[in-house]
């Protein structure tokens, strides 16, 4: 029994012997395993990259082998970039770029880099359309304005009753505006003309713009929009389009890039045709200037790198640039629906029965391509063309364009195209412009249905059955003329004298042939000189080798006496004889109190004299003029101005055409400044309109504090306003009186005035500064002060009284700071 418990014994001695022995195996081999597990070290590094300091310190990882990595928000940081990289936290090995090379200083904490440009991210500057427009935020106030001309005619024929016929008109153009648009409305009144009737309405439109999409809506008469080659009509109706003019920061044209790489941080300049445009700071590495200013036609810009050691690098390039072609990716378009109006400011104005509609749209598809598409139909007619812009180089831009349109059964087509260019320092223009077969338009279509109230309307059928040659003894009614041209051909060529630059010519001709069958080829040679003492003068001559075969010459001279006052005179021969005019003027300036003055007189195959005066005052402007010639003598008087009431009150003005501002300073007498120019002095309310201001731009109006009273405190007298369209806007700069306020002057124990530029703070109030003298202007005063001034290293305490005196400056001190 003994030995079977042993056997047992042993049995259990060797598997707990063996389980031992394989728990040790797997001991060692964890413990092994534990130390050949790869260990990764962070880092924070300095960065240099190709020579130059990153001045930056990025988080790099370290693992075995020398291997470095980061995550792709360290390599935004650094400039670098990765296309396999999908997310920021993604970790990147330094060796996956194909050129880059490295080397890790582990005693200085710094890392070498050396990457080829392709790697590395473009610093983009946009020097144009990236402006902010926060600032550009036009408003509107509610309110309104009447704009009148008042016109009177005193006259007659013969000596014997030189005032014995009169005649009165009143031109009026009125608006109501609101944050939600303005309603529009303008109409000619007359009295004693033979010519027109009573009253004229002309438009009638109520429109709202959004400057944040570039929109401008409106119901009511408008004219339709367009292209180069398109004619535009009158309707009635609806139309809405793109309006640029409501950003005028942006720019639209397609505007030339230039880039290049900076080995260090550097400074960059740019010269546009060797006038200095602008400066960027750029950091080390490649780097992208869009959207250069620039002016239209050929030029050539220079960019000029400059480093901290003063070295530099300059690069030139050639541009051209027009107004034809839009930025890439921008919009332009237009559409209208509505009825045709017919024979506009006439007594028979009316609108057609029959709705017409039109589209215009232009984009910008690339720098060197803009493209354009133009549509209209109604009165019977179907039109429809589409083309482009394309800009060569930097010789110039071309222009094709192609439609077609269908009325009646009846269909045609026309063709455009255009080339303008700067070559030698000549701006040279190309147009041509020929329809075939039957084209027409909406012009000619709405033009038809005048042409039926017309003597001679019966010519129409003629006109089409003899393709458009005009038949013998008969009347033309307007809607012949209304066609579209069968060929209008232009060349202009002008520019500077290469030996003279004070003096420009320009030659062009113009060949038409109408759907009438009358030709016109029209040659015109023009010069103009700048002479010593700013002495000018011109000439033109023009030769007509079509139908009419006239010829005419016209010469002018022009001295300037004194800033505003000049001397003219003209000469001129044509088919009518010759006509020489000899006149002398003064200016009108727009500031209110400005004279002015006209005095001319005409001879030769006509005779005409005539005087006036003009003078511009706060509320309007007045003229009176007479006039003689061969047979009658005449005498008008006329007065311009505006009404407008907002903020509750009624203001007398000169013409409001764009938008304006009524100021509000609070206090009779203070003289309101517009960009520095003053425009007048406030109310017995305190109030003054600004006319003249100019929509969706900074206008900077300011007030002179002097006329304020003494104990009057205003938190500006300086203010940027940007009105919208046509509108007003309410700029209020009053004051309040602060009578719990004083001048004191603190002075040291010794007597000498506390420095200029220490602070102090008052208990219970809010801190001040000292000024000259030891003297600060402190608000918020009780009947006993306590205050602390700090003196750099050291502080000083005063207390003192204050009683306030109203209408007064309250003055105290000196007050001993100890």
């Amino acid at each position: 029994m003994q030995r079977h418990r042993c056997r047992f014994c042993l049995k259990g001695l060797l598997r707990v012997g063996i389980s031992a022995l394989w728990l040790s195996l797997f001991s060692l081999a964890g413990i092994g395993a534990l130390h050949a597990a790869p260990q990764q070290t962070s880092l924070l590094l300095d960065v240099e990259i190709n020579g130059a300091p990153a001045n930056m310190i990025c988080s790099f990882t370290l693992f075995p082998g020398g291997v470095i990595g980061t995550t792709r928000s360290e390599l935004e940081q650094l400039g670098l970039r990765s296309s396999a990289v999908r997310t920021p936290g993604e970790r990147v090995m330094l060796h996956d770029f194909p050129t880059l090379r490295y080397s890790y200083e582990e005693r200085s904490q710094r890392i070498r880099i050396t990457v080829d440009n392709r790697y590395r991210r473009v610093q983009m500057f946009d020097l144009h359309n990236g402006r902010d427009p926060a600032g550009l935020r036009a408003q509107s106030g509610f309110g309104a304005v009447l704009n009148y001309d008042f016109y009177a005619l005193f006259g007659g024929t013969g000596a014997a009753r030189p005032f014995g016929a009169s005649a009165f008109s009143a031109t009026l153009d009125g608006r109501i505006f609101s944050p939600f648009g303005t309603l529009s409305q303008s109409a000619i009144a007359s009295l004693g003309s033979v010519s027109l009737p009573p009253l004229i309405r002309l438009d009638t439109s109520f429109r709202f713009s959004d400057p944040a999409s570039l929109i401008t809506a409106t119901a009511g008469d408008a004219i339709t929009g367009g292209l180069w080659w398109t004619r535009p009509i009158r309707i009635g109706g609806l139309q809405t389009q793109t309006s640029f003019s409501l950003r005028p920061d942006l720019v639209t044209m397609a505007l030339p890039n230039l880039g290049g790489t900076a080995a260090v941080p550097s400074t960059v300049d740019v010269y546009v045709n060797s006038i200095h445009s602008l400066t960027q700071e750029v950091n080390a590495g490649p780097f992208m200037l869009t959207n250069i200013p620039m002016v239209t036609s050929a030029g050539n810009a220079e960019m000029v790198l400059r480093d901290a050691a003063g070295h530099q690098t300059s690069s030139v390039i050639p541009f051209y640039g027009a107004t034809a072609m839009l930025a890439p990716g921008l919009d332009s378009w237009s559409v209208e629906l509505g009825l045709p109006r017919l024979s506009y400011g006439s007594a028979d104005d009316r609108y057609q029965e029959t709705p017409v509609g039109a589209a215009t749209w232009r984009r910008g598809v690339l720098s060197w391509l803009t493209t354009e598409l133009h549509t209209e139909g109604g009165s019977g007619v179907a039109n429809g063309g589409a083309g482009g812009a394309v800009r060569i180089g930097t010789i110039g831009v071309a222009s094709l364009d192609a439609a077609g349109s269908a009325r009646h059964g009846r269909a045609g087509g026309q063709a455009n195209a255009s080339f303008e260019t700067t070559l030698w320092g000549l701006n040279i223009s190309l147009a041509s412009q020929h329809s075939f077969a039957d084209y027409e338009d909406l012009a000619s279509a709405t033009a038809d249905q005048s042409a039926a109230l017309v003597p001679g309307a019966d010519a129409l059928d003629a006109l089409l059955t003899t393709g458009g040659r005009r038949p013998a003894r008969q009347a033309l009614p307007i809607y012949g003329s209304a066609r579209v041209p069968m060929a209008l051909d232009r060349v202009t060529i002008g520019g500077r004298l290469p030996f003279d630059p004070s003096s420009s010519w320009g030659f062009s001709l113009v060949h038409q042939h109408d759907f009438a069958g009358d030709i016109s080829k029209l040659a015109s040679l023009s010069y103009s000189r700048v002479l010593p003492w700013n002495v000018s003068i011109f000439a033109t001559a023009y030769k007509d080798f079509g139908t009419t075969r006239s010829t005419g010459l016209l010469f002018g001279l022009s001295i300037p006496i004194g800033p505003s006052i000049s001397v003219a005179a003209n000469l001129s021969t044509g088919a009518g004889g010759a006509i020489g005019s000899l006149s002398a003027s003064q200016s009108l300036d727009p500031a209110p109190g400005s004279f002015g003055w006209q005095a001319q007189d005409t001879e030769g195959a006509a005779q005409y004299r005539q005087g006036s005066i003009a003078y511009r005052s706060t509320i309007a402007t007045f003229q009176a003029g007479l006039n003689q010639t061969r047979s009658s003598v005449g005498g008008t008087m006329e007065a311009t101005g505006a009404v407008a009431t907002m903020a509750g009150d009624v203001f007398m003005s000169n013409r409001i055409d764009d938008a304006f501002a009524v100021v509000d300073a609070g206090a009779p007498g203070i003289t309101v400044s517009l960009e520095n120019r003053p425009i007048g002095k406030t109310d017995s309310q305190g109030m003054l309109l600004v006319p003249g201001l100019r929509s969706y731009q900074k206008n900077r109006i300011s007030i002179d504090p002097s006329n304020l009273p003494v104990d009057a405190e205003v938190e500006t007298t300086r203010l940027i306003a940007t009105p919208a369209d046509r509108a007003g806007i309410l700029v209020s700069m009053r004051h309040h009186k602060n009578l719990m306020a004083a001048l004191l002057t603190f002075v040291r124990p010794d007597g000498s005035f506390i420095p200029a530029g220490s602070w102090g703070h008052l208990a219970g109030g809010g801190a001040f500064i000292i000024g000259y003298d030891g003297q600060s202007f402190i608000k918020n005063l009780a009947p006993v002060n306590h205050i602390e001034i700090n003196l750099g290293r050291i502080k000083c305490e005063a207390s003192f009284p204050f009683k306030p005196r109203p209408g007064q400056q309250v003055k105290i001190g000196p007050v001993p700071c100890r």
